[in-house]
């Protein structure tokens, strides 16, 4: 039996960052491997400890200007660290998934971690943006340089996250990719970029939520008691047009308008805000619907796995991450599926995209077929 260690974003309040790292640790769990989670902390723990040395490129929380800015608000009386649940009934229901998951010792300085490192057989970069260098972490330990040499290591649907990078994170990401054994990426923008300065084989795969099979997916979500057809949104952004469209299909199609993790909405007669969804609740929400409308990679991807009767996904034209959700649509044969900016069609329209489910479910199973092969050759 081999020992797994994976890297990746992990105990999160975010939908899909807690799902694909569950997703991957199931699969590979499943497979008969001993698996589990490194859990390297994160600012977003209280108990994470800032070294220096160990920076983010460009989004450092403990720069002194953000100190400064946090030391006024201290001053002025407002709250410096806002909560990243939106209840605290979403909070346990986080907790209790992500608690399913087993986990390392936590690792609170990456100094730590580089010392006394967990010993595997194979040690993966799991998916989600772990090598953006936007991320208000560290990115070196998400390449595993802490991992003892003669270990392998491979990358699973790893996310750079943006088109291009700077000299020093070209030069670092080189220097800590070649180590690798395997690497495998989510999008073939990200396969294009690391292929431009790595002497290495990137393959594309499938994100880590499509190891797990449909049925699996149907069967530990928790579906609403919602009477009558509904219309769900469910948005990163908070953006007000789309609110005002979901209003305007809800009295076009006499059916409901649901919005969930939207604590900045207003009450209003016009629609529902549920702030109390879990991982198990979205989806369950996602797949009762008769209407997703969405701007997130990974409400798209289980609109897909739940098998919503429709969805529509926004891509903002000033977004720099829209590939991995037009890359997706286009390999599952699902590009009419994006919602038009300018939010003319109606709900009839929408209607017409019709989801082939027979067709879609045989194209699933051939791509993840591809991306378990990747998988399995490192951890069977």
């Amino acid at each position: 039996m081999k020992r797994v260690g994976i890297v990746t974003i992990h105990d999160s309040p975010n939908y899909g960052g807690s799902l694909q790292a569950y997703a991957l640790y199931k699969y590979i769990k499943d497979k008969g491997a001993e698996c589990e989670i490194i859990d390297i902390r994160r600012p977003v723990h209280n108990d994470y400890i800032y070294e220096r040395h160990y920076s983010s490129y460009r989004n450092n929380p403990f720069s002194f200007r953000k100190k400064l800015k946090n030391t006024i608000k201290k001053l002025i009386g407002r709250k410096t660290n806002i909560s990243q649940y939106t209840s605290d009934m979403a909070e346990r229901r986080f907790r209790e998934f992500n608690s399913t998951i087993r986990y390392s010792k936590p690792y609170c300085r990456l100094s730590a971690l580089k010392k006394n490192p967990p010993v595997y057989d194979v040690y993966i970069s799991g998916s989600d943006q772990l090598w953006n260098p936007t991320q208000p972490y560290c990115l070196e330990p998400y390449f595993l340089t802490f991992a003892p040499k003669g270990k392998v290591k491979i990358s699973y649907a790893t996310s750079v996250g943006i088109t291009e990078l700077q000299a020093k994170e070209k030069k670092d990401f080189k220097k800590w990719l070649s180590t690798y054994d395997a690497i495998s990426v989510r999008e073939k923008q990200a396969q294009k970029l690391l292929r431009s300065f790595v002497n290495k084989e990137i393959s594309v795969v499938l994100d880590p939520t499509f190891l797990l099979d449909i049925d699996y997916w149907k069967s530990i979500a928790n579906f609403p008691e919602v009477n009558g057809g509904y219309i769900l949104i469910f948005l990163l952004s908070k953006n007000p047009e789309i609110v005002n469209y979901g209003i305007k299909l809800s009295e076009e199609s006499k059916k409901k308008l649901i919005f969930i993790k939207a604590p900045h909405l207003p009450l209003n007669e016009n629609y529902i805000v549920d702030n109390n969804c879990g991982p198990k609740e979205f989806l369950g929400y996602i797949g009762n619907a008769d209407l997703v409308i969405t701007d997130s990679f990974h409400c798209t991807v289980f609109s897909i796995l739940m098998e919503a009767k429709n969805f529509a996904t926004y891509i903002s034209p000033t977004s720099k991450k829209g590939s991995r959700i037009t890359d997706l649509l286009d390999l599952l044969g699902l590009s009419d599926h994006l919602l038009a900016t300018d939010y003319t069609s109606t709900y009839s329209d929408l209607e017409k995209t019709i989801i082939n489910k027979e067709l879609l479910r045989k194209k699933i199973i051939s791509e993840q077929t591809k991306s378990r092969n990747f998988l399995d050759k490192w951890i069977i």
